[in-house]
């Protein structure tokens, strides 16, 4: 098979291998696993891309959740689908490797917690790539590319059309689990690595990374966050509402919640 220059470019600069056992705990708290266990509820992603296996396993999914309707239940698993950002970013602008996978390789496994449905990912095959060149920029594109439009933007796809849900509270959903990643967890700090790739990711990055789109979609969501006196901390208020609160018989909000910063001294009171 023929390749083009800016193949043989990627593969001098790269250097493949695997999942070293830290960092493989390191990326414990973002729910990967690196073994499926016997018996358990498992998915794969690619599956979800057709319309009525993703109908079958939101209504499954729902039950989990005990949700009161599919558009919750679209919801709230996409902010559990965006811990697979999670692990993908953490690896990239931590160690500078890009994990190579498909949605025909990502496995979901369903998994309780305390009572609670927190799903697990498992990525068989797993490789990863390392970037050792001198200039990451075209390597740090194909890998966002990767990451948006062949991996999360499918899946958004069809949750938009099965959950009957606006795709702005979908990407809002990943928006802020990137806040949290880059901001809590990673080193933000100016001329950081890290800062670099969050600051191209949710200003800079063209739409066409994410999908078919004209304008990146993670833009709009990147605000300045509001000092809540009430809670004395800064927020970033949701421009959507995630629904969360409809789950099962508690209503709780989320601190970013638009519905629940009404209340405080955010110049949004009823």
């Amino acid at each position: 098979m023929k390749r083009s220059v800016a193949f043989y470019e990627r593969v001098k600069d790269s250097v493949y291998g695997k999942l070293s056992e830290q960092e493989i705990a390191e990326l414990l708290k973002f729910r990967y696993t690196p073994k499926l266990e016997q018996g358990s509820s498992v998915t794969l992603m690619s599956n979800l891309v057709s319309k009525e296996p993703m109908q079958t396993f939101l209504e499954e999914v729902k039950v989990e959740l005990n949700a009161p309707n599919l558009k919750v239940t679209a919801s709230v698993f996409m902010k559990h689908f965006a811990f697979v950002v999670g692990i993908y970013l953490f690896a990239l602008s931590s160690w500078n490797k890009r994990l190579c996978f498909s949605l025909d390789s990502l496995y979901i496994q369903s998994s309780k917690k305390e009572g609670n449905w927190l799903p697990e990912y498992y990525f068989k095959d797993l490789s990863i790539e390392e970037y050792t060149g001198n200039d990451r920029t075209h390597w740090r594109d194909q890998a966002i590319q990767h990451l948006f439009r062949d991996i999360m933007n499918p899946v958004l796809n069809t949750l938009t059309t099965q959950g009957n849900i606006s795709k702005s509270i979908l990407w809002e959903n990943i928006a802020v689990y990137l806040h949290w990643l880059y901001e809590k967890l990673l080193d933000s700090e100016p001329e950081s690595l890290a800062y670099e790739d969050y600051d191209f990711i949710v200003n800079q990055a063209p739409g066409k990374l994410f999908g078919p789109y004209e304008r990146n979609p993670l833009q709009r969501y990147n605000t300045e966050p509001v000092y809540l006196s009430a809670l004395n901390e800064s927020i970033r208020i949701r421009k959507t509402c995630c629904f969360t609160y409809q789950l099962g018989a508690k209503r709780t909000y989320c601190n970013t919640c638009p519905l629940y910063c009404k209340q405080f001294n955010t110049g949004k009171r009823n």
